[in-house]
């Protein structure tokens, strides 16, 4: 969630794009439904999950403002919805929980529901009736705390979001931001900032870092991978959809110097744990004020002609965008498209895939001028049709020599000429001045057009397209074979990679593989009393192996301890000694990628 600040509306101004030729009007996505959920009432939402029997959890809050601490407010409840239709009022809705002080995001485990609050994590522990509905929870985690943790003008702290993967929860934290939005403040806490993971024993750490305000993440199912959501401001110049990955840093800094009137430096704030780690660019820049100007929570469509891209909300810009991923070997280039509004001023805030396929949408308020505010908004349930008819962009895929356009239907062969197609490039520079960093547009002249044989795809070919851009393309009078027009004209494609694959008109170009393993990197943490060791080994299934082994040795060589456990998990070091000293560490990945690193041990020295 964004702070209000009265340099939003000035960045708005400033970074608002000229939009496409059509863009679509607020209407319904048409090859899906949209409806109201039928409720007792219109809720804020702050959570959506669902129980296996198709329960559905929700989370509500009577407060949404920009960052301020509310108290415990016996409004702010968890209830059990049963069969949310848009048909009928729901048969059973129950409350089972209240008095929170702003929940930010709930999971599912076994049926167990997770509450992420201001101050914690929780789990809920009776779906049934409950006798006390305070009372009906158990802290299992504190966020961290710094003494001043939610305290003072540094106020803006949530953990977003929470999800159960592969034995972990995993949720993005606030950076610590000032009062106005501004970044040129102290860290408030050691993981500020950070994207967190922890276990049902409470045990946490950063998984990667450098985040600003990232109100929703989410993995996908197929992949295992971790992607979220962040919010233009200072080091931000516009929103993003990143792909998380272990020990990453994703551009948010603290370390920004004051100035006086006259320009001088008054001196440089400690940077965030996470700004020396390795800076990963974002899968999609979402161009402030015309595409996304608050993105809430992703979700990855099940179902549907576009099943495996993500949709992302907003809670002040109308309307859900799609973002198709385009993997070139490590590197993921993201197309985002104005997908379906609908849903009016509603300002989108969380989204659960239900088990039907269909998407459940929890929104806050109305969208407002730089916050949401006024009356509550309702919930809607979107759902594919069995038969897809809408003429609509499908995908874009970089090659060596241009761009590839993919469409749901074959194009009007007459319509392939390089004047229906405008496009232009720029690039983002992170700033520490709030929202700024967007460069002047680079027109690319289309030199030639090409349809596939089937006319589903289109090739665009360039003297010459730089990575690190976003490209904007336009399409102006470009109907499909049986005349239809498209019912949305516009992309915004970042390129972060181009690969060696060249245009094939016969057969949708492929995703290259990687163009070699990624190899994992130690990572040896200090923590107070002990030493956390485990692998950052790219954002994949498997990439760990089996598990770690690690060892210990004094200064001299003799060994101290050893341990190992499975992937993905950190091994812990008690301190040997009764204070700091320098160490030897070896640690290996067992049946790891083949690579510098992968089952070969890694020797490094360690202070702790």
């Amino acid at each position: 969630m964004k702070t209000p600040s009265a340099l939003t509306a000035l960045a708005t101004l400033v970074l608002t794009l000229t939009p496409g030729t059509a863009e679509i009007a607020d209407s319904v996505h048409p090859d899906f439904t949209l409806h109201e959920l039928r409720m007792p009432a219109e809720y804020k939402t702050m959570g959506l999950a669902f129980l296996k029997d198709g329960t559905l959890v929700l989370a509500t809050t009577d407060v949404v403002g920009g960052g301020e601490v509310p108290l415990e407010d016996a409004n702010h409840k968890v209830f059990l919805v049963n069969a949310p239709s848009e048909d009928s009022l729901p048969a059973g809705m129950r409350e089972i929980s209240n008095g929170w002080e702003q929940i930010a995001g709930i999971t599912v485990v076994d049926d167990r529901v997770y509450v992420s609050d201001r101050d914690g994590f929780y789990q809920i522990l009776d779906n049934g009736n409950p006798a006390d509905l305070k009372a009906n929870r158990r802290l299992l985690l504190k966020w961290p705390d710094e003494n001043h943790w939610n305290n003072g003008p540094f106020w803006h702290q949530w953990a977003f979001t929470p999800f159960w993967l592969n034995g972990s929860f995993y949720a993005p934290y606030s950076g610590s931001i000032r009062p106005g939005g501004w970044s040129n403040v102290d860290p408030t806490s050691k993981l500020s900032g950070a994207f967190l993971k922890w276990d049902m024993d409470g045990n946490l750490r950063a998984f990667a870092g450098g985040l600003r305000s990232p109100n929703g993440a989410n993995f996908d199912p197929a992949t295992g991978e971790i992607f979220a959501t962040d919010n233009q401001g200072s080091w931000l110049p516009a929103s993003t959809f990143m792909r998380i990955r272990q020990g990453r840093f994703y551009g948010h800094r603290q370390s920004t110097p004051d100035v006086d009137t006259a320009g001088n430096e008054l001196g440089t704030h400690p940077a965030n744990f996470a700004e020396g780690m390795p800076y990963e660019s974002p899968v999609a820049w979402l161009p402030h004020g015309t595409v996304r100007s608050s993105p809430s929570q992703p979700i990855v469509m099940a179902k549907g002609p576009f099943a495996g891209d993500w949709i992302i909300g907003d809670v002040n810009n109308p309307g859900l965008v799609r973002v198709a991923l385009d993997r070139a070997g490590d590197l993921i280039n993201g197309a985002v498209f104005w997908f379906s509004k609908g849903t009016g001023g509603a300002a989108i805030n969380r989204m659960a895939m239900g088990p039907d396929g269909s998407i459940i949408i929890g929104t806050l308020t109305r969208i407002g001028g730089n916050w949401p505010g006024g009356e509550k908004s309702p919930m809607y349930r979107l759902a594919p049709r069995e038969k897809p008819s809408a003429f609509d962009f499908k995908s874009v895929r970089a090659l060596s020599d241009g761009l590839e356009l993919e469409f749901t239907q074959p194009v009007n062969p007459d319509s392939i000429t390089p004047a229906h197609f405008q496009v232009e490039s720029w690039r983002y520079i992170r700033q520490k001045e709030y929202g700024q960093g967007r460069q002047n547009d680079e027109p690319r002249p289309v030199l030639a057009a090409e349809a596939s044989r089937d006319r589903k795809r289109v090739h665009l070919r360039f003297a010459g397209l730089p990575v690190d851009r976003v490209v904007h393309v336009a399409i102006t009078g470009v109907p499909s074979s049986g005349g239809k027009p498209l019912w949305n004209d516009e992309c915004w494609f970042t390129l972060n990679a181009i690969p060696a694959r060249g245009w094939d008109a016969d057969a949708p170009t492929r995703a290259l593989p990687r163009q070699g393993p990624l190899a994992p990197s130690l990572l040896a943490s200090a923590r107070p009393g002990m030493l956390e060791v485990s692998f950052a080994c790219g954002g994949f299934p498997g990439a760990c192996g089996q598990g770690i082994q690690a060892a210990l040795y004094s200064s001299s060589g003799a060994e101290l301890a050893s341990k190992r456990g499975p992937a993905g998990q950190a091994l812990r070091f008690a301190r040997p000694g009764a204070g700091p000293a320098l160490y030897l560490l070896k640690a290996r990945l067992v049946g790891g990628m083949p690579g510098a690193t992968g089952n070969a041990y890694v020797t490094r020295r360690v202070f702790f």
